[in-house]
């Protein structure tokens, strides 16, 4: 604004120059005449007016592109964050279910290996053992009413030492009548009375009784840790009750 301001000034003062120029020229024509035969150039406003703006234009763009836009700020780039990153746990399964029907295995003598996973050797496994059925093998005949004691043998094959926080509990049960324990096993049919430690074999067993009625039943162990987890595979016993009701 300061500039136009300058230039509107100069434009001013030159048509007062002008002016005077042309007031002097009136007075003094007749010197003229006398030293110029030749008739002066006649001097044409507009002309210069138009000329002065076109200067005056010029300049004022000149100035503009001077000026340069000023920079927008800069874009702020946004940091990432971390994100947090879900973990899957390896929780326990549950404890397994077995056929009630299921007769009791009866293994061929293998070495005692002990088991490994992935992340290491098993700590509580258990391998039958050959025969795993000391007295009372599946199918054998009692008389009714007869109380009698089941006994297997079986195989620490883990790396854990088994103690007396390692049970034997019934875990299934069927029979002919649809009896729920038929057998009347308790609910602990055994407990490790010494430290069996990995590689060797203990017998187990469970005292049961003979319903009084005729038919065919079974009943299903498996071995217990001390902090309550089934491990190994299942001990059956199956009987058949001929004499009774």
């Amino acid at each position: 604004m300061e500039t136009i301001m300058k230039h509107i000034k100069s434009i001013w003062k030159f048509f007062l120059l002008i002016s005077l120029l042309l007031a002097l020229s009136a007075c003094g024509s007749g010197v003229a005449a006398e030293l110029q035969q030749a008739t002066p150039t006649e001097i044409d406003p507009i002309a210069i007016f138009t000329s002065a703006a076109s200067t005056v234009a010029a300049q004022l763009t000149q100035t503009v592109a001077a000026y340069s836009p000023t920079p927008p700020p800069p874009t702020e780039t946004p940091i990432p964050q971390p994100t947090a990153t879900l973990v899957q746990l390896d929780l326990p399964t549950a404890i397994p279910t077995f056929d009630p029907a299921l007769p009791t295995p009866i293994s061929t003598a293998t070495p005692v290996v002990a088991l490994a996973t992935e992340s290491g050797p098993i700590c509580d496994a258990m391998t039958y053992g050959s025969p795993v059925d000391i007295n009372y093998p599946d199918g054998s005949e009692v008389p009714a009413g007869t109380d009698f004691e089941k006994i297997w043998r079986i195989y620490n094959s883990g790396v854990c030492t088994w103690d007396e926080g390692y049970v034997l509990i019934p875990v299934s049960s069927t029979s002919t009548r649809g009896d729920n324990n038929p057998l009347d096993a308790a609910p602990v049919a055994f407990k490790i009375k010494v430290n069996v430690q990995p590689g060797e074999a203990v017998d187990v067993g469970a005292k049961l009784t003979a319903p009084l009625n005729n038919g065919t039943y079974t009943t299903c162990f498996m071995m217990q840790n001390d902090r309550g987890v089934y491990f190994g595979g299942a001990l059956c016993v199956d009987i058949k009750v001929t004499n009774g009701k």
